[in-house]
């Protein structure tokens, strides 16, 4: 059974990891729509607001790929799904 707190550790690292490259892509494609205002598109990080929509319109036309929030929330579910398997078996 210690093959299951592996897996739970492994899903764990890839939501941190997902965390990780979701930051940096939201980062990139705002960084690049708005240059050093990039803070105006925080609540985009997590939430498609209509003026995230027509950023996300814009940036069709960008070398990145339009952000989606489903990085992020992805990235809390193996987290949390990792934490659970690891925190609810046994350790032998």
């Amino acid at each position: 059974m210690k093959y299951i707190r592996t897996i739970g550790k492994l899903l764990a690292w890839l939501g941190v990891l997902t965390f990780i490259g979701a930051t940096t892509w939201w980062y990139m494609f705002f960084e690049e729509l708005l240059g050093e205002s990039v803070k105006e598109a925080s609540a985009c990080f997590y939430h498609t607001t209509p003026s995230c929509e027509v950023g996300n319109l814009i940036g069709t036309f960008s070398d990145l790929p339009v952000y989606s929030p489903m990085a992020l929330w992805a990235a809390v579910a193996l987290f949390a799904v990792g934490g659970l398997i690891y925190g609810l078996s046994e350790n032998k």
